[in-house]
């Protein structure tokens, strides 16, 4: 089957990447084109590409390019979801069979969050979040959750991008953004209502690992409708015993 010219785009770049990985130094724009049969032209847009994205640096003085730190992300992420997600569900499994809700785990990803495993309510009226759905770390309580907990470094790579409302409830404005990071670290979970979605309130508590870093959110998500103070409570505190559950786990 014949490729697309944006299939053949990405396997170009691709090349450009492995290149870059096995030339056991930084490679320049000429060289690459002349290794990978491409005009030079065409090096110089991937390569462009590929820095503004952050998979490539380019070297001072000589000016060419090498691979950068964003791999090691990768393999970190890796390694942490390998472990993360067998010894998170055991406690999920825990929180659903006690409220029969949404339960769901999510890490962060390029400055979004994105869900990893979830078990689904039996309920008809529901919140769904399926697996690999990705949120902006301003936009949810599981979201939420992670921005409060994260290093500064993340913290102020979010508030350096615009704000976009999803909802009516989605929080849009740097100040109001900053107060509420500082309550949820204050009270240890971040709520949200109707914030990404209309009609659904989501709790969400962090999970750290062993050594204190931050490893995840994990999210008990409901209909409004069905919300109430009383849930609250309860949700929070299956949440609470099974981010700790978690994090002995990963011990």
């Amino acid at each position: 089957m014949e490729q697309s010219s944006g299939a053949k785009l990405i396997d170009k770049a691709v090349d450009v990447l492995i290149l870059c990985r096995d030339a056991g130094g930084p490679v320049g724009v000429t060289e690459a084109a002349r290794r990978l049969g491409m005009p030079k032209s065409s090096a110089a847009r991937i390569v462009g590409a590929l820095v503004r994205r952050g998979f490539l640096r380019q070297e001072e003085p000589s000016g060419k390019y090498t691979l950068s730190n964003i791999f090691y992300s990768f393999t970190s992420a890796l390694s942490e979801r390998n472990l993360l997600i067998p010894r998170a569900v055991p406690a999920m499994e825990k929180v659903y069979r006690a409220l029969r809700e949404t339960v769901h785990l999510n890490v962060v990803d390029a400055l979004e969050r994105v869900c990893v495993h979830v078990l689904e309510s039996p309920q008809s009226l529901k919140a769904v979040m399926p697996v690999g759905q990705r949120s902006p770390l301003y936009c949810g309580g599981s979201s939420k959750a992670i921005l409060a907990f994260a290093d500064e470094d993340t913290v102020e790579r979010v508030f350096a991008r615009p704000f976009r409302k999803f909802t009516g409830s989605t929080i849009t404005g740097k100040k109001a953004m900053r107060e509420e990071i500082l309550r949820i670290r204050e009270r240890g979970y971040a709520v949200s209502h109707g914030e990404r979605v209309e009609g659904i309130t989501s709790v969400s508590v962090p999970v750290f690992h062993p050594g204190g870093k931050l490893g995840a959110s994990l999210t008990v998500s409901v209909p409004t409708a069905r919300y109430t103070e009383a849930l609250m409570e309860k949700i929070l505190r299956e949440l609470s015993a099974a981010s700790a559950g978690i994090t002995r786990g990963m011990g």
